[in-house]
């Protein structure tokens, strides 16, 4: 499958690492360049710097042709938005990852 995610902090990086041990095609984007360039070391992935919000970027990173894609950064508005874009895009599927409980409300309405 061809996978991207957003956000390469403990969490993005514990899912890209199951995630390449199954094989799959993996492109993570990060705001920070060492971040990018630490997981490129560490695994088998394509690392893309910048603005997970962008529409250049997430294109860049192939999410109108992802299976999946995945928001793991650290904002919850920045994860909501993102996988929106993606979806809109073209990703087959959209997981934003939101901890705030204020958000629940509003899901039904997202989708």
């Amino acid at each position: 499958m061809d996978i991207v995610i957003l956000g390469a902090g403990k969490f993005g990086k514990t899912i890209c690492a199951h995630l390449c041990r199954e094989g799959h095609n993996i492109t993570v984007i990060d705001s920070d360049a060492a971040v990018v360039d630490r997981i490129v070391e560490d695994y088998d992935v394509m690392g893309i710097c910048g603005n997970g919000m962008s529409i250049e970027v997430l294109s860049e990173a192939g999410c109108a042709r992802a299976d999946i894609f995945i928001a793991s950064s650290a904002s919850d508005e920045i994860n909501m938005v993102s996988a929106l874009f993606a979806k809109k895009l073209g990703a087959r599927h959209a997981v934003s990852r939101v901890r705030n409980p204020m958000y629940s409300k509003q899901t039904g309405f997202m989708r």
